[in-house]
């Protein structure tokens, strides 16, 4: 009977122990290999909005009759165009290969009212101009070097922008009115860090090169000069300074097919 009892405890022992150690198997914790993070990529389409300020360089303005002598003595009238809000829309495509390095295309258009007014010290009465510009577009090349999220970028390209000049006199009376559009460069560069794989936040400053370019006005003098038909006035558009910042969203064309 001793030697039963024995052996039954000897198996319940046994038991115990090997329930135990399966406890403690199952306890320990399993390992896996974590998943491989996305990498981060911004090559894509892109639509966005931005806002920011404006100011232009001195201006110059000559009016001239058709043979290109100055119509009043004194000199030219020289000004400044002052400051403006801007604000627009943009879009394009980035490509990044290499891997650190980003090629794409952008345009934007915006609107700015940059204004300014000059005076004819040599005019037999008050002569005076006044210069607005308005709408404007960019269509530029990016180049820039990827830093994880963060895109350092160079740009240029092409401008186009609309230009007012008018001529009034003393009275307030317009003497000559001209609005055209004017071909120019663009160039500059700025810092776009995405918070989100659809996101990212800009800060940009572009020069608009139209010191380099003439706007040239012709309009009837209205009985305001005896004996002139037409006169003229050849105007230096000034360069034009841009800071901005935006918010642009990403997206994928072959998303959208599928």
């Amino acid at each position: 009977m001793r030697k039963v009892s024995l052996l039954v405890v000897a198996a319940a022992s046994f038991a115990f122990a090997g329930a135990a150690s399966a406890a403690d198997m199952a306890a320990k914790p399993v390992y896996t290999k974590a998943p491989v993070a996305p990498v981060w990529s911004w090559t894509g389409s892109y639509i966005g909005g931005y806002v920011g300020g404006a100011w232009a360089d001195p201006c110059t303005s000559v009016p001239v009759n058709g043979g290109g002598v100055p119509l009043f003595g004194g000199g030219p009238a020289c000004y400044n165009m002052g400051s403006s809000v801007i604000g627009g829309y943009t879009g394009g495509y980035n490509w990044q290969f290499a891997p650190n390095w980003l090629v794409g295309y952008e345009g934007e258009t915006g609107y700015m009212k940059l204004k300014g007014t000059g005076f004819y010290p040599g005019a037999p009465t008050v002569f005076s101009t006044t210069e607005t510009g308005s709408l404007y577009s960019v269509w530029a090349a990016r180049f820039g070097y990827v830093m994880d999220k963060s895109l350092i970028y160079v740009k240029g390209g092409a401008a186009l922008a609309q230009f007012e000049n008018t001529v009034f006199n003393g009275a307030g009376t317009v003497f000559l009115n001209a609005k055209k559009y004017e071909w120019t460069y663009a160039v500059g560069g700025g810092w776009e860090y995405a918070f989100d794989p659809k996101w990212s936040l800009k800060a940009e400053y572009l020069y608009l090169g139209f010191d380099s370019n003439t706007l040239n006005q012709t309009g009837i003098s209205n009985g305001l000069r005896v004996g002139v038909v037409q006169e003229f006035a050849g105007t230096t558009l000034p360069g034009i300074h841009t800071v901005k910042v935006g918010l642009n969203y990403k997206w994928d064309w072959f998303s959208l097919l599928r």
